[in-house]
């Protein structure tokens, strides 16, 4: 339930305030985890891709957004994307369909798509809406109403829209997403020395073009370690961010990368990591 109570003030308030506008860093979405008094399975998540906090509201939105962020065609996400009232509200009319409205008001709601997101492929630019539901919702009479005023809106605007269904997301895959995204967290106060990492990282990737490896990727990154002086753990941090951004490249739907045989393992030929603005 939300903190606060919906009228149209509030909108109007959200909307002075930038709510649902920018792109990239600029980009507010129009609603917040923060604005809600039980906060459940949403998190506040920061992307270098973005250079932004995201705003997620269910796992399944965190699993998709995890998805979206590692992909290289991915440029920006836009969570929590508002849809213009005025047209909704006569999509619902056209389609015989009750518009939603804040419980406990008669205040049409603003609704929202779960992503809003950029691609760019061959130097073309893109838009695609993804809305995130689990799939025992499949069958809900009122969700599907909804969805397809969301399908509708979209379909006028040329935006192609994706109904993503949580039982149909890579399960390994995410795993391993959250995996690799882990290493990638601040390393102030970690580091031996500033930029050890970063050292460690180009003499990681320069062993790793050598063929011939054996093992496991575990055991590989421990014997760096042994070979390097460097803290235990630190080689499989290392490979795991380097996976993240695409520097190093393997079959991410495997169960357990760690026990996957190194020479699975490739080095990219060159960094692929986008950044919005870069």
């Amino acid at each position: 339930m939300g903190k606060f109570k919906w009228s149209e003030n509030k909108i109007q308030q959200l909307e002075a305030e930038g709510r649902g506008k920018g792109t990239g860093v600029g980009y507010k979405p129009w609603v917040e985890v923060t604005d809600f008094s039980s906060q459940g399975k949403s998190r506040r998540i920061f992307s270098r891709k973005t250079g932004r906090v995201h705003h997620l509201l269910s796992d399944v939105e965190w699993q998709l957004f995890l998805l979206l962020e590692f992909s290289r065609n991915v440029i920006d996400i836009r969570e929590q994307y508002p849809l213009r009232r005025d047209e909704t509200l006569s999509l619902a009319a056209q389609r015989n369909i009750k518009h939603p409205i804040y419980p406990g008001t008669t205040v049409a709601t603003v609704m929202t798509c779960d992503f809003l997101v950029t691609f760019e492929r061959d130097g073309q630019k893109s838009l695609a809406a993804f809305s995130c539901k689990r799939s025992d919702g499949a069958e809900d009479a009122r969700k599907v109403e909804l969805l397809e005023i969301e399908r509708a809106y979209f379909d006028g605007l040329g935006i192609a829209h994706h109904l993503v269904f949580h039982s149909e997301l890579p399960t390994n895959k995410v795993s391993n997403l959250v995996w690799c995204r882990g290493a990638t967290i601040n390393n102030e106060g970690i580091e031996e020395y500033p930029d050890s990492f970063r050292e460690l990282s180009e003499r990681l990737v320069a062993e790793l073009r050598t063929p011939g490896r054996s093992g496991s990727f575990a055991e590989y990154c421990a014997n760096f370690e042994a070979r390097t002086g460097a803290p235990v753990g630190t080689g499989l941090r290392i490979a795991r961010a380097l996976l993240w951004e695409g520097r190093l490249l393997t079959d991410l739907h495997q169960r357990d990368l760690a026990a996957t045989p190194v020479a699975m393992f490739r080095v990219a030929q060159q960094p692929t990591l986008r950044v919005v603005g870069a």
